[in-house]
């Protein structure tokens, strides 16, 4: 009954898995690119053998070192194991610039991925700086300042996407963890209310059908028209039990104070107490009068379990905006857990439900002697009071959206890194202030629609809107080659991007594809090389993946963080069902019995008082397990051995003998 939520069947698992699989894929497809480029960039020189089988060895150690940056959590590396291998890489990243030149330039931006990664607190900026300061100098030193813009902008896009794309991983599955935890905090509280509700409303219920059935089996010999009322009010009670039975299964229920202290009078004078009760509150607020209710049941449950009371007074008194409930009675003993209000179960759950609407409890001795419990509060109760207890860091953290806001932050950052790439190397090209223009003018429509196609959710574009978002897009995408004269950068990769998350089923690569292949037949007529057109060609696929990885994370973050309700309360209806299967096998039965054989025991009376006393004994012995089982249910013990607790019996052991 106890084991802890493991979210199986929680349909949100799934987006957990599809998040890191996609990360993977996007990081070996980002480092794929890479490879691809530099290699392709470094054989456009010409390179002898000895400069080949230096760029395989180098680009070996850089993805393999890569790697394991990306996909094996180096923050939880011991720091030895860090330093070596952040050292390795920048060797391997800084070094081969001596002999393969500028196109070795596009590892650094792995390097300082890996810095972001792997090095935790303030001391990765400064490294990551310098990472960013010694590659532009390089490429100062190598291609001149004209190249200096571009080396920046294609150094800090590639460690953000590298970076990205593997924190965004790790965010995925803490969500998913702390989504579980938050839901098994609210099973743990769900099952703190079940224990409190089987021993404030059950426990009391129970103990009434034991008393009044002792109290009508010593009635049978001489008085069975008396013995025949208290089994009636038997009756009644087991009927109210089974109701509570089935509230504690699904909730809170109602109760009024009022009710309760008509049914206390009459168990404490089927226990021979004398009894009294005075309310005068006048009504009350629905939660104040069902709270104090339910302390007053407990009050009277102690003093039947717990003191050898002769007296017991009831008293309800408002005074301005405060109601306040005395319990008087004259049996003060020994102390036991359940008759001081910071222990136990009994007297210590109503602290924790009068604290709930503002209220507070009291007990102990008086000075005349008696023992009294006296609770107080607000006529109007007080919901804030429920909040000043600290939420626990974890509910605290799975609360706030600081998940999704870090995705979306770096989604814009990534398309905002193709922005500036695209701009520089339009700026170099772009013959006339007139055509930049209208390239700027494409530009912010492709920039925009695009934020806004991975920004909201699907569900809220109707298939028309997306038609046309996808139109507007492809067409600021082309009109610009019209004067341009080539490919403009990457940002046919938003498009290609935006076909993926926007378009269902295989046709979705297909539109992606086209998009791309565009940039071959243009590039050729602008009379590109070789490898300027792959190279266009394959930035226009990563950007175009990079764009669709970055927005799928962010949409799954997002809908991770909506559902974590849904979980918690998908846990807590399953421990309701769980709890309710247990009441009904342990307790339902049993007060069904009673129910039956006390009609019938009202039936026999008074014309057969032998087998209705008979009866009787078996109502006792039923009502005894049944208080067992309430403190094996609540406690999650049912099916374990324990010790028998001799306050159950309520002092009956010789009513049948």
């Amino acid at each position: 009954m106890l084991d802890a939520p493991q979210g199986e069947g929680d349909p949100h698992d799934a987006c957990g898995v599809q998040a890191s699989r996609m990360a993977l894929q996007v990081t070996l497809g980002t480092l794929a690119g890479h490879t691809v480029v530099t290699v392709l960039a470094v054989r456009d020189e010409n390179p002898g053998p000895a400069r080949l089988a230096l760029l395989a060895l180098s680009m070996a150690a850089v993805l393999a070192l890569q790697y394991a940056h990306s996909t094996r959590r180096p923050r939880d590396w011991p720091v030895r194991t860090r330093a070596l291998t952040l050292s390795t890489q920048a060797v391997v990243t800084f070094l081969p610039l001596v002999w393969l030149g500028m196109p070795w330039g596009a590892m650094a931006g792995l390097l300082a991925g890996s810095i972001l990664l792997a090095v935790p607190g303030r001391l990765r900026w400064p490294l990551y700086a310098s990472v960013i300061a010694a590659i532009v100098a390089a490429v100062v030193a190598i291609a001149g300042p004209d190249k200096a813009a571009y080396g920046l902008g294609a150094t800090l896009l590639a460690s953000l996407i590298i970076y990205g794309v593997s924190s965004l991983s790790d965010l995925v599955t803490e969500l998913r963890d702390t989504r579980r935890e938050l839901a098994g905090m609210a099973v743990i509280q769900e099952r703190l209310r079940v224990a409190h509700d089987l021993h404030d409303l059950l426990g009391y219920s129970l103990s009434a059908i034991a008393l009044k059935s002792e109290l009508g089996y010593r009635l049978l010999p001489t008085a069975p028209d008396r013995a025949r009322s208290e089994v009636a009010e038997v009756l009644g009670i087991a009927g109210e039990a089974l109701a509570d039975v089935r509230v504690v299964a699904t909730g809170y229920r109602d109760m009024s104070l009022a009710d309760e202290a008509e049914s206390a009078l009459s168990v404490l004078t089927a226990a021979q107490i004398e009894a009294e009760a005075d309310l005068t509150c006048g009504p009350l607020p629905r939660e104040v009068d069902t709270v104090l209710a339910i302390v007053l049941r407990e009050a009277v449950t102690n003093a039947l379990r717990h003191s050898k009371a002769q007296h017991c007074a009831i008293t309800a008194t408002r005074e301005g905006g405060t109601v306040s409930l005395r319990i008087r009675n004259d049996g003060v003993g020994e102390t036991s857990p359940d008759t001081l209000p910071a222990g136990g179960s009994g007297l210590g759950n109503l602290t924790t439900r009068l604290r709930g609407i503002g209220g507070d409890l009291s007990g102990g001795p008086a000075e005349d002697g008696w023992f009294e419990v006296v609770a107080r509060t607000p006529v109007v109760p007080r919901p804030e009071e429920r909040r000043a207890e600290p939420e626990p860091e974890e509910q605290r953290k799975a609360a706030r959206p600081w998940a999704p806001r870090m995705a979306r932050a770096m989604l814009l950052a990534v398309l905002a890194g193709y922005t500036l790439i695209t701009v520089i190397n339009v700026a170099a090209t772009t013959p006339s202030g007139a055509a930049f223009l209208a390239f700027l003018g494409c530009l912010a429509v492709v920039v925009t629609v695009q934020v806004l196609l991975s920004l909201r959710p699907p569900h809220t574009w109707p298939g028309y809107a997306r038609g046309i978002g996808l139109g507007v897009l492809a067409a600021a995408t082309y009109a610009p080659l019209l004067w341009l004269g080539g490919p403009w950068g990457s940002m046919v990769g938003f498009l290609a991007g935006s076909f993926l998350f926007t378009v269902g089923g295989r046709l979705r690569w297909v539109l992606y594809a086209a998009s791309v292949a565009v940039v071959i037949p243009v590039g050729a007529a602008a009379g590109d090389s070789l490898y300027e057109m792959v190279y266009e060609t394959d930035s226009s696929l990563m950007a175009g993946l990079a764009v669709y990885a970055f927005t799928a994370l962010y949409r799954l973050v997002s809908e991770l963080h909506e559902a974590r309700g849904a979980l918690v309360r998908m846990a807590v209806a399953r421990e309701r069902l769980i709890v309710e299967r247990e009441l009904h096998e342990v307790l339902g039965s049993s007060l069904s019995e009673v129910t039956m054989k006390c009609a019938l025991i009202h039936r026999m009376l008074p014309r057969s008082p032998g087998p209705a006393q008979d009866e009787l004994t078996t109502v006792l012995d039923i009502s005894r397990q049944a208080l067992a089982d309430v403190r094996l249910v609540a406690r999650g013990y049912r099916g374990q051995p324990v010790a028998h607790d001799p306050s159950y019996t309520l002092g009956l052991s010789g009513a049948a003998n």
